[in-house]
């Protein structure tokens, strides 16, 4: 599951839970395309209630670079930690340690 939260000031909140692969990362990928046509400047992810993520999912959160649109994973579950330390993309995402908590800078 893939939605969006809130958009304003070219900031775009999403919500992603559950399990993500080549079968179910369709919507999330859907919604971070419509972020970058609509020109985000950046997209904060709540990333909490992620329950499995591979390869996938990652290819749909670094998409957004090519954009130039900044990725911000907020409470990233385990699961998602582990794919990101496996894949050595951790430096590409800010992370935040609250769901719906916003870093600056």
């Amino acid at each position: 599951t893939a939605y969006r939260e809130a958009c304003a000031g070219g900031e775009w909140q999403l919500y992603v839970a559950g399990e993500f692969d080549d079968a179910t990362t369709g919507s999330l990928a859907d919604v971070l395309d419509d972020a970058c046509r609509e020109r985000a400047r950046r997209i904060v992810i709540d990333c909490s209630a992620v329950t499995f993520a591979d390869v996938a999912f990652l290819r749909a959160l670094l998409t957004p670079h090519a954009h130039d649109v900044q990725v911000v994973l907020a409470a990233p579950s385990g699961a998602l930690r582990r794919l990101l330390q496996a894949t050595g993309t951790v430096s590409r995402f800010p992370v935040t340690n609250r769901a719906g908590s916003v870093p600056t800078g």
